[in-house]
């Protein structure tokens, strides 16, 4: 059965995107990442390309680049049709990972959304890299060994010198070489290079974001999932029924494993 959602105008605005740079090369990571810690059923699989520019990278989502394309192309048609905006998702790709992250002359700056509404902030943590006389080959490439705490986690890398970028999957930057593998200690999120090439792609980002500190966006996700029926009611105008309530309230409260 098919699923469409019904906003306003304004909604066209988050789907507009704000040129920024163009890359040199384009890394696809496979990646691979729990939505809920304590069930391994919930382990999801994407394909998220960090694209490097001169002075500028971004990290997305493949399945999220599609989802946000073409549910731009579809809210444009609808807005010539009607003057509404109704779009059809059982067409566009499921992405789980959502997050995007821009590095910007060592800033990084991440964006993430709660329903709709999609924040911009520095991430609170920074990792440290210790580098460790370790060396293995994945798959052509010689790599060197690092370890680094990010928050909580430990998070182990894999870097070549062969490729002469201190860039990485995720918010995972500074070492002496592109990051070829990363993991943290649980494997809760894994990223493994899947291919690279020299191609120029515009760098884009999210225009219409609500900039914000990382402290209030975490309060204002730990606040939805407390009352995700709610927000649902603010975001929405719709009451659910029980069922519905029951429903949401698992889905959204077992979203537990958050890399920020």
């Amino acid at each position: 059965m098919k699923s469409t959602c019904l906003v306003f105008l304004l909604f066209f605005g988050l789907f507009h995107a704000q040129k920024a740079d163009s890359s040199r090369i384009e890394c696809k990571y496979f990646t691979s990442f729990l939505i809920d810690t304590t069930d391994i059923s919930t382990r999801k699989e994407e394909i998220v390309s960090l694209l490097i520019g001169d002075s500028i990278s971004l990290f997305r989502s493949d399945a999220k680049a599609r989802f946000d394309s073409l549910a731009s192309d579809n809210v444009a048609q609808s807005v010539k049709k009607a003057g509404l905006i109704i779009i059809d998702f059982s067409n566009i790709p499921k992405a789980y990972f959502i997050q995007e992250v821009l590095y910007r002359r060592d800033k990084a700056v991440v964006y993430d959304k709660i329903l709709q509404n999609v924040f911009a902030f520095e991430p609170e943590n920074k990792i440290t890299w210790k580098l460790v006389n370790e060396t293995k080959t994945i798959s052509t490439y010689t790599c060197k060994k690092a370890i680094g705490r990010y928050g909580k986690r430990l998070i182990t890398a894999w870097y070549t010198q062969e490729i002469p970028f201190q860039e990485g999957p995720y918010n995972f930057k500074g070492l002496p070489g592109l990051i070829v593998e990363a993991y943290d200690d649980n494997d809760f999120y894994h990223f493994t290079l899947k291919s690279l090439k020299k191609v120029k792609k515009p760098i884009v980002t999210m225009k219409y974001s609500m900039k914000t500190e990382y402290a209030k966006f975490a309060k204002k996700r730990h606040d939805f999932q407390e009352d995700p029926i709610g927000a649902f009611f603010v975001a929405t105008g719709r009451n659910v029924t029980k069922e519905q309530q029951a429903r949401i309230i698992k889905l959204h409260r077992s979203k537990n494993n958050y890399l920020d």
